[in-house]
């Protein structure tokens, strides 16, 4: 597939699916999935699961003092990444092909091409879902998002040895984690210096996972408030988990 570029009503961005970029512009700029109280003038944020970089740019359109560390690991949507930062002259947001995890390595993304957003690390909870469409939309209808799915090699690493490599960090303002299903995997990668630095966390996160109480207990475990609601847009038992300080 090749990428367009589409108009909406707040800014303009290049894409792989217009209908998935539809989907992810409502959540981020008219749902405000993302939005947390208080965050100062120039916030620093991390961008995990950076996708085509709709999140960054609501960040600099909202905040355009922040400082954003992007992390988006397949080749193909990270290409598009940067052609939207390009088409915006967006400077501050450090875009990293690769993905978060609890360690360094080599992985095998499920990359799908009619819906990259969806591309995981973790393909057995996409496979739960795919069943879900073919009973609900029939398989011609899920197989037009679900196929064509391609094995696709890349790296990933912890998010401290990033943070590490910023000498004058003193804050985490917001660590926005969506990447579907390895959010514990983020959170993990990260050493006590940092996690004490962190003011407030969003992730998105499915029950299918098994990974939420972990996740939620983890988190109150590291000092947050922890709240959860259940993602409105999305299918049944899909949160979205918000902790601050």
């Amino acid at each position: 597939m090749t990428d367009e570029l589409i108009k909406f009503a707040k800014i303009s961005c290049y894409a792989q699916s217009k209908g998935e970029a539809q989907f992810i512009y409502k959540e981020i700029f008219d749902d405000r999935c993302y939005d947390v109280p208080n965050l100062p003038e120039a916030p620093f944020v991390i961008d995990a699961g950076a996708n085509i970089g709709l999140f960054s740019l609501y960040m600099k359109q909202n905040y355009p003092a922040s400082t954003i560390l992007a992390f988006e690991p397949a080749p193909t949507t990270f290409d598009v990444l940067r052609r939207n930062l390009k088409l915006h002259n967006i400077s501050e947001v450090e875009a990293l092909p690769i993905g978060l995890a609890s360690k360094a390595s080599t992985e095998w993304l499920t990359y799908y091409p009619r819906m990259p957003g969806n591309s995981t690390l973790v393909p057995e909870e996409k496979k739960e879902l795919y069943e879900e469409a073919v009973k609900v939309y029939g398989q011609k209808a899920a197989d037009e998002h679900f196929g064509d799915s391609q094995e696709v090699e890349v790296k990933v690493q912890r998010l401290s040895y990033f943070l590490s490599r910023c000498p004058d960090l003193v804050s985490i303002d917001l660590l926005k984690i969506d990447v579907e299903g390895a959010e514990l995997e983020v959170l993990l990668g990260l050493d006590d210096v940092h996690w004490f630095m962190i003011r407030n966390i969003v992730l998105e996160t499915c029950e299918k996972s098994g990974a939420r109480v972990t996740i939620e207990e983890l988190l109150q475990s590291k000092g947050f408030a922890v709240t959860r609601e259940a993602a409105s847009w999305a299918p049944k038992d899909f949160y979205m988990i918000r902790a601050s300080r």
